[in-house]
């Protein structure tokens, strides 16, 4: 059964947001040179073509000078969650995109780590 006190916080947690990053902070491109964007969905899918267009705007407006994509798929986000904390933590290149969905499934996966790991930096959509 779903607490609501847990919901309502990871709600929160990501609520503003769908674009996330750990300790990112502003950079010309001559700063960051090339960024890592992570993706915790498969390739194709709505995060994966968010991620490509914002790689695709980045490199257009010559924001960065390169990037790597990186998909893990997997339980809504919950299998890809705890490689981009746990590899890319402290790098202030690299940024997940993700949404609402990996709220839910956090909480009905129970998985070890959570949105209160990540920091909000944009949000692209509401719903």
């Amino acid at each position: 059964m779903l607490n609501r006190r847990k919901f309502l916080t990871s709600t929160a947690a990501v609520g503003a947001a769908g674009f996330t990053a750990l300790h990112f902070t502003p950079a010309l491109a001559q700063d960051v040179p090339q960024i890592q964007i992570f993706v915790p969905a498969a390739p194709g899918g709505g995060w994966d073509q968010t991620a490509r267009t914002i790689d695709q705007v980045l490199r257009s407006e010559k924001l960065i000078s390169g990037s790597q994509i990186t998909n893990v798929g997997g339980a809504g986000g919950t299998v890809g969650l705890p490689q981009f904390v746990n590899q890319w933590k402290g790098k202030g290149n690299s940024l997940m995109v993700a949404g609402m969905v990996m709220v839910g499934a956090i909480i009905a996966n129970k998985a070890a780590n959570n949105l209160t790991e990540v920091t909000p930096i944009a949000r692209l959509t509401g719903e």
